[in-house]
């Protein structure tokens, strides 16, 4: 079954009405995929028949946008990039903290899916600083966690996990921050540090979390989520991700990403197999 052009931007019209959500500048390619596996769960026959089996059951909507924005992560995902951070990234935002006398460190994760890569990100920070003899209390930390999916978030905030989403954690850190009672729990010291709140990257009004209050992150990670974008989308969403970042401060994107030809006077590579970033603290940005 082949869906055409046509019928695809039908569909997302009707998307953007009923739930406000555009997906009209994702890769269609990849969009057409997911749609063709809610055709396949629902059991209708055509596309034709999956516009009205969405107008007779409008929860459909919600399942369609779930398979629209999959999720696929797990706790210290891609275990290189945790390390640099804990060996590069953290001591140059802890060093910069200490010369600007400035005790608030601000980190974003977008596309946070259920929660594990913010979570892993307050476990690595907490671990550092009591490694350094630092006092949690002595810092305003905030770690903003954000995604489109309202029902991955719910479960985000419940920070309770099966056993294979923690895969890559280190037995020091399952001791310290987990809970073990059929499931894994995240310890209230860490949810603490993570507020969760739902955000659309390809938004034009908010080019960042609004419970963030001001666009001042030292650290923002967007991985494995840039590479469903078209290219102008990804453009957009690179610069505002520019914009909500800190001179200075480091972006980290997916293994499969990279940052676009007229980004990069803005950036200096930190690491390229771990896709780490930091902002040249000299960008004038009235440029973008």
């Amino acid at each position: 079954m082949e869906i055409t052009g046509q019928e695809l931007d039908i569909l997302l019209e009707k998307i953007v009405k009923e739930t406000g959500y555009d997906f009209s500048q994702y890769r269609h390619g990849t969009i057409k995929r997911r749609i063709f596996k809610r055709l396949l769960a629902t059991g209708v026959v055509d596309f034709q028949a999956y516009l009205g089996f969405l107008d007779e059951y409008p929860e459909e909507y919600r399942r369609l946008i779930k398979e629209l924005t999959i999720k696929v992560s797990c706790f210290f995902r891609n275990p290189y990039v945790f390390e640099l951070l804990n060996k590069i990234v953290l001591p140059d935002i802890l060093r910069r903290k200490e010369m600007e006398r400035g005790p608030a460190i601000r980190v974003w994760s977008a596309g946070c899916a259920y929660g594990e890569e913010a979570y892993s990100i307050a476990m690595l920070l907490v671990e550092y600083l009591k490694g350094k003899k630092k006092e949690l209390s002595d810092y305003f930390i905030s770690i903003f966690a954000t995604d489109i999916d309202n029902d991955a978030l719910t479960r985000a905030k419940l920070a309770l996990y099966e056993d294979e989403a923690l895969y890559e954690v280190k037995k020091l850190y399952l001791d310290r921050y987990f809970v073990h009672n059929g499931r894994y729990s995240v310890s209230d010291e860490i949810k603490d540090l993570v507020v969760f709140c739902q955000h659309d990257l390809t938004s034009t009004r908010q080019i960042a979390p609004p419970v963030g209050v001001v666009h001042s992150y030292d650290l923002i990670l967007c991985r494995n989520v840039l590479i469903y974008f078209s290219l102008p989308l990804q453009r957009r969403v690179m610069f505002n991700l520019l914009r909500s970042l800190n001179p200075g401060g480091f972006l980290v994107l997916g293994e499969a990403e990279s940052v676009l030809k007229e980004v990069e006077p803005l950036l200096t590579l930190v690491d390229a197999r771990a896709r780490i970033y930091q902002k040249n603290g000299d960008v004038d940005e009235n440029t973008y």
